[in-house]
């Protein structure tokens, strides 16, 4: 996949950006959610002086998760102030780095199992990070294929819910990125007991020694004293 994406043509005046991400988040490469401003402010560090647009081409990136709800791309345009376009659908990238999108994710057959590409073959960009969705059982006390396996669920399954469910499971067996994830899901759902919750978890996290959760448990309790 690395490699189709390094073969795509520039485009003039575009900043094109390939991450893992789901129609609600971005993702960085160590699986933690990397926020709206946070990402916008990261992608205003690699704008050229002829870029005049970004182009996301991340899975489901320019399509509104629900009714009323700005897609991932309108929301990165609004912290850019600028013009963000995203994905229709599931991306697949071929050798050449063309692309298309689809809304079936792919089809598994009994006579020739799981999902796998022969040499030269389209690569189905989301699975890429979602295939140790459903298959927690495998590695119930290893937080880091715990880790991987919530990110899945939000990037391959599109099933935030789950996701959440997942990032707490791997907190629980000592991930600190699962614990900063499950708190950031927990404030955007912003259901009753939720900041609370994000609170615990944004100071579980920094338990574990991480550096942004520490940050966002202070200024959670400056928010809410």
């Amino acid at each position: 996949m690395h490699d189709y994406f390094d073969a795509q043509p520039e485009v003039p005046g575009v900043l094109t950006v390939a991450a893992p991400g789901s129609p609600w988040h971005v993702y960085g490469p160590d699986n933690r959610i990397v926020p709206v401003e946070e990402f916008a402010a990261q992608l205003r560090q690699h704008l050229g002086p002829e870029d005049k647009s970004v182009a996301l081409y991340m899975s489901w990136s320019g399509v509104s998760p629900a009714p009323g709800v700005p897609s991932l791309a309108d929301r990165v345009a609004k912290a850019m102030g600028m013009p963000v376009t995203g994905m229709d659908g599931f991306v697949w990238i071929d050798p050449a780095g063309r692309m298309r999108t689809t809304h079936q994710a792919f089809t598994v057959r009994n006579d020739i199992g799981p999902y796998g590409i022969r040499p030269g073959a389209e690569v189905f960009v989301s699975l890429a990070g979602g295939w140790a969705a459903g298959h927690e059982d495998r590695f119930p006390d290893q937080p880091e294929l715990l880790l991987e396996a919530a990110a899945g669920w939000d990037i391959f399954m599109l099933c935030p819910d789950r996701a959440l469910a997942g990032f707490e499971a791997a907190a629980a067996k000592g991930s600190a990125i699962g614990a900063y994830n499950a708190a950031l899901i927990r404030l955007e759902r912003a259901q009753p007991g939720d900041a609370a919750a994000a609170l615990e978890l944004f100071d579980r996290g920094a338990a574990l020694g991480d550096a942004k959760s520490k940050e966002q448990a202070a200024k959670l309790r400056a928010a809410h004293p």
